[in-house]
């Protein structure tokens, strides 16, 4: 007798937990017609959820499998499960929450009245997540109760179709009834929508600049004007496990010095012809067997400084052409705004030309010769990363070596955008090459084989 009262005894106090911790609920109710509702409060409160943060997991990792072409990208755990609803239709206070959060432990097996509007639910993983939103639901009903809009009660009792009456359906036109007026028998024409695999990007950048001081200038000075152009067209295709890159990269760039003869003498500052071609195909996971081609040369002649009539370089003199076979390294980044490609190329094949016999020499190849063939090693990478909203960090790095000389490029362009048009540039292009002979500066002493150049710009921006 005694083991019956004890039971009797705990039964009605779980009952009557239930009818208070209800009755508190629906009181609250009346506060939610009269109070604000303070979403931003909400969202402070579901991202510390267990369920919230799955549910971040699952469209992460589902967005990089979208952007990787050749993934199957499965929507079962979120458009074909409709739980989640719950959390982001208006509040209303539902009996499983209520239940979960008196006795979490009562019993496994879902209740279907209480998971609208699905029934009925499979246990399982369903049973698992719905277990999950109850609990943030509970949260948000402890800590914001006047957010609640209706109970399941008021939910179950919406009409879910509105019948239209015969009065509502006499105003409708169902057709032209003019004179004369016949519908066409035309069936309409499929559209089929191809899904295009191909990327492209264009990219101009204008840049001026001007100075001016009087000839009674007391520190002196040079007047002069300067002005560069660049642009950058890209054009990348990616389908399943094959993807292949095209990137040309245009620049010049003139300013004018102190006059010789009577006359301003312009020099280039920039000049660059650089065509890129990578070619790649799945070989596992973020690798790819890959195939490189990249040819670069100038626009305009260059003259020397001492000697006005001396040729220094011009158009194809030189060009420098490189093929290189290797994997390709193309990790996918969760956080977005970082691209990566790092290319290993243990077998690489380089190309020097200069169509003027006269300074072939000055660039590494043989007297009388216009053409030298080379076979190494080569490393390219590239690295572009935005932070911090407006910064962007370019970086290309390229490493050859025939294992008797080496050439090293590091170029690295840091932008910051002022607005859509303009922005503030930083570029800088450090050098090494020991297969040319060594310059001498000023005094005559030989300098190294390291070169460096730099700029700081404001640019005029236009992409498409």
């Amino acid at each position: 007798m005694m083991c019956f009262y004890c039971i009797f005894a705990l039964g009605m106090t779980r009952r009557l937990t239930f009818f208070c911790f209800a009755v508190a609920a629906l009181l609250s109710l009346p506060v939610a017609v009269a109070a604000q509702q303070n979403r931003d409060s909400v969202r402070r409160i579901l991202p510390d959820t267990l369920v919230v943060n799955r549910l971040r997991s699952r469209l992460d990792t589902m967005s990089i499998q979208y952007e990787n072409t050749e993934m199957d990208v499965t929507f079962d755990d979120i458009s074909d499960n409709p739980l989640y609803f719950r959390l982001f239709m208006p509040l209303v206070l539902y009996r499983s929450a209520v239940s979960e959060a008196i006795s979490p432990d009562m019993t496994d097996k879902a209740d279907e009245d209480s998971l609208l509007p699905v029934k009925p639910l499979d246990l399982g993983y369903d049973n698992t997540l719905a277990r999950m939103i109850d609990e943030a639901l509970v949260r948000i009903y402890l800590e914001h109760p006047e957010l609640v809009r209706m109970t399941e009660a008021e939910l179950m009792d919406v009409p879910t179709v509105i019948p239209i009456s015969e009065e509502m359906a006499s105003g409708i036109q169902l057709r032209d009834n003019r004179a004369g007026y016949e519908p066409a028998d035309v069936s309409p024409e499929r559209v089929r929508s191809r899904l295009s695999y191909w990327k492209t990007f264009g990219n101009f950048q204008g840049k001026y600049t001007q100075s001016y001081y009087s000839e009674n200038w007391y520190k002196g000075g040079e007047s002069n004007h300067s002005i560069l152009g660049q642009i950058n067209l890209e054009a990348d295709y990616a389908k399943k496990h094959t993807t292949w890159d095209n990137k040309l990269e245009l620049k010049l760039g003139y300013y004018n010095t102190s006059q010789i003869n009577g006359r301003n003498s312009f020099r280039t500052n920039e000049d660059l012809i650089r065509f890129t071609s990578k070619y790649g195909l799945r070989a596992f996971e973020n690798w790819y067997y890959s195939a490189q081609f990249q040819g670069y040369t100038q626009f305009a002649p260059v003259w020397d400084t001492k000697v006005p009539d001396k040729l220094k370089s011009r158009f194809m003199a030189p060009a420098y052409g490189n093929l290189s076979i290797g994997l390709d390294y193309k990790p996918k980044f969760k956080k977005k705004g970082i691209t990566l490609s790092v290319l290993l190329s243990p077998l690489s094949y380089n190309l020097k030309y200069s169509a003027v016999d006269s300074i072939a020499t000055t660039f590494g190849i043989d007297a009388g010769k216009q053409v030298k063939h080379s076979f190494g090693s080569r490393f390219d990478g590239n690295l572009k990363w935005t932070f911090l909203e407006d910064f962007t960090w370019t970086n290309k790095t390229q490493f050859y070596t025939t294992y008797e000389s080496t050439e090293i490029n590091f170029e690295n362009t840091i932008d910051y955008r002022l607005s859509k048009y303009l922005s503030l540039q930083f570029f800088c292009h450090w050098r090494f090459d020991d297969s040319v002979k060594r310059k001498k500066d000023k005094d005559g002493n030989l300098m190294g084989y390291g070169q460096f150049k730099e700029f700081l710009t404001l640019n005029f921006n236009y992409a498409w």
